[in-house]
């Protein structure tokens, strides 16, 4: 059976009018501002100060894109970039690790009970492997 791949992954769809929901929220909110500076300055010279701006910003956001991507999606960075400390100074501090060395006996290695005869090394791997426990004992004591 075979199955629909999607296509155009990328690009939004349109909820509202023309508008992507990240679009009609972000509207929404800088006209919500506007309009709270309205109901506070009326149309005074200081409403035009402060909703020119915001307007702008709104629009910007909404609308604007920069290397191909949404503006919004790069005020996170911004914001991170200009709330964290920007030169970087090298303090170097001394080792608080200290270090110890022991040497340990090398280790004998054993060697493994050969016995004289003819027989083919898997036969004699396949006895050694075979014998009980008090046997090995028994051979490992000669």
């Amino acid at each position: 059976m075979q199955f629909a791949v999607p296509q155009f992954t990328d690009v939004e769809d349109k909820l509202i009018g023309p508008f992507t929901l990240k679009q009609f929220l972000i509207v929404m909110a800088s006209g919500g501002l506007i309009l709270m500076f309205w109901s506070i300055l009326h149309l005074s010279f200081f409403f035009f100060i402060f909703a020119l701006p915001t307007a702008f910003l709104g629009i910007g956001l909404a609308f604007g894109k920069f290397n191909g991507r949404p503006v919004f999606l790069y005020l996170g960075s911004f914001l991170s970039f200009f709330s964290k400390p920007q030169v970087r100074v090298f303090k170097r501090e001394e080792p608080t690790v200290v270090m110890k060395m022991t040497t340990k006996k090398p280790v004998k290695p054993t060697e493994p009970i050969i016995t004289e005869g003819t027989e083919s090394r898997l036969k004699k791997l396949a006895y050694l492997l075979d014998q009980k426990t008090e046997e090995e004992k028994a051979l490992l004591q000669k």
